[in-house]
């Protein structure tokens, strides 16, 4: 295959291939592999099937075997026996096993476990992994599909020597593009006579408004009005933040005219910590929100419908019941407010960034590269997925009699999943279906298992209910995109910039806890706060980011 252009576009932390199913598990690239009959190409005119061996990491409850209808499924239509080498279910055990392995010397024909760029090129370097490029001209359907509908996905593949090692995996989910949202009760807005806040201030008289309503009526003012947690995908100090300037808590940083600037040492971001502190010591947000989990915020929300009137997460159900029908109806997402400057960003990350790693590197061993690629290639169809992730057709999925609108505007539904289904409280399930981690999740096919309900308000039309609330602040993405992901060739590099990045991050995440709760205070600590970002090396952080970004828009 020849090479358009030299990406340099990495997951700079490691991303494992997920092998069990989670809940975003979902499937690939437009098109289905060819060597569909009985049989597969591999074993025309009663020819022995050839062998592959491949290390995978194997799902607890899961046979790897012919026994398994969705491995069957693929050597039957590959023409391929595949023998499986075990990696531990638990990723650190895995991540140990495999590079021993590899080490020694003794490893198998492919290597069906996520890795980033930087672990991927490394392998290559070394001359275990072996390049795909020509492989992906004469056998590469699949592959070149999913290039062809994303082009920057072949730009991430390639290695700064010009060569594919490994199959990019893409895991499109559409409502993770803006996380975290700002869930509210719009019922509850409505009681108070008040609209939907367009700039901070009104945030913040809504909120007022809020607090004094005794809306659950027992009396006290225990209301809260907004919440969130300590996880990532929760943090409500970073929605409010980006009212005042574009900031993220991976990055800490954003683009201006081709120029990466940190953010968190900001005049706007320090004025965005006073706009925290004032909504804490107004008693406008939850005081537990820096310190709870995910799970605990859940609890609090979930006590009593009408004790939290707002919370940040990646989608609601982390807070409210679906099981209420009448709760989902009025809860909704909230458009981002106006800060004082002018800035109104909702956070997001785009679908590069949300890609999976690398995974099915073809290693020197193998005698049979095409056999070995013409598999990594089937994985990759959109019928093989579907077996991949829901076993038999007719199961727990099946094609509809004709194809319907689906959850994302310009697309269709073609398939059905079995109502209520649950993956992992099912064993049989669990026995028949293999999660390769090359099912590559383009946002079409996501939406094509996805037909728009008629009822809305249904836990089975939660995709649904996401989708058109994500569709409403998407318009309030900030327009130059930082990465957050990028490839640094040199590994002294790589290795500084993520040392950096990792003291960075924790020591910006405290700091905003305690500038919000008063016990750094604004004014009088902000020049200190400054000092103890130079000690982190803040100036070589963004030196190494503009690095590598400069690398990325050169070759995109």
């Amino acid at each position: 295959m020849k090479r358009k252009n030299l990406g340099t576009r990495l997951m700079a932390a490691g991303l494992t291939c997920a092998l069990l199913l989670t809940g975003c598990g979902g499937s690939t690239a437009a098109g289905q592999a060819s060597g569909t009959a009985e049989g597969g190409e591999g074993a025309a005119g009663g020819e022995e099937r050839p062998t592959i061996t491949v290390a995978v990491q194997m799902n607890e409850k899961g046979e790897y075997s012919d026994n398994n209808y969705a491995i069957k499924y693929i050597e039957d239509n590959t023409g391929v026996n595949i023998e499986f080498v075990q990696l531990p279910s638990d990723k650190g055990d895995a991540d140990t096993k495999l590079n021993l392995m590899l080490s020694s010397g003794d490893y198998p024909d492919v290597i069906c476990y996520g890795m980033n760029k930087q672990k991927m090129v490394k392998f290559a370097k070394e001359g275990i992994f072996v390049p795909i490029n020509e492989l992906i001209d004469q056998y590469g359907d699949n592959i070149k599909r999913l290039f062809e509908a994303r082009p920057q996905y072949e730009q991430l593949s390639y290695a700064p020597d010009g060569n594919i090692y490994g199959f990019v995996t893409a895991n499109e989910c559409y409502h993770c593009q803006a996380y975290p949202k700002l869930w509210y009760n719009t019922e509850w807005l409505e009681s108070l006579g008040l609209k939907e806040p367009e700039t901070t201030e009104e945030l913040k008289e809504v909120l007022l408004a809020v607090k004094n309503s005794d809306y659950n009526g027992n009396g006290k003012a225990d209301e809260i009005p907004l919440s969130g947690s300590k996880d990532w995908d929760c943090q409500l100090e970073w929605y409010l933040l980006n009212s005042f300037v574009p900031c993220d808590k991976e990055t800490l940083s954003h683009v201006e005219d081709g120029k990466v600037v940190f953010s968190c040492n900001t005049e706007e971001f320090k004025q965005g910590l006073a706009y925290l502190n004032e909504l804490y010591s107004l008693g406008l947000i939850d005081p537990t929100c820096f310190t709870q989990s995910s799970d605990q915020m859940q609890q609090v929300i979930r006590s009593d419908k009408n004790l939290v009137f707002g919370y940040t997460a990646d989608h609601f159900a982390m807070g409210i019941d679906l099981e209420d029908a009448h709760l989902n109806e009025v809860t909704a997402a909230m458009v981002p407010v106006e800060g004082p400057n002018g800035a109104r960003w909702q956070l997001h990350k785009d679908y590069v960034d949300m890609t999976d790693g690398f995974s099915w590197f073809i290693t020197d061993k193998c005698e049979n590269k095409e056999a070995a690629f013409k598999v990594g290639d089937f994985l990759m169809g959109d019928e093989s997925s579907m077996v991949q992730m829901y076993g038999k057709e007719g199961s727990y999925w099946g094609k509809l009699e004709a194809p319907t609108e689906s959850i994302l505007e310009g697309t269709e539904a073609i398939y059905w999943i079995k109502p209520g289904f649950t993956s992992n409280e099912d064993d049989e399930y669990q026995k028949n279906t293999f999660w390769s981690g090359l099912m590559n999740q383009l946002a079409e096919f996501r939406a094509s298992m996805s037909p728009r309900p008629e009822d809305m308000y249904v836990p089975d039309s939660y995709e649904a209910r996401l989708f058109d609330e994500t569709a409403k602040v998407i318009p309030y993405f900030y327009p130059e995109y930082l990465p957050k992901n990028l490839f640094l060739e040199d590994e002294a590099d790589a290795e500084q910039f993520t040392t950096i990045q990792t003291s960075l991050r924790e020591y910006v995440k405290t700091s905003i806890a305690q500038f919000a709760t008063g016990e750094m205070s604004v004014e009088k600590d902000w020049d200190s706060y400054l000092k103890s970002l130079e000690k982190y090396d803040v100036n070589t952080y963004i030196s190494l980011y503009q690095k590598a970004y400069d690398s990325y828009t050169a070759n995109n």
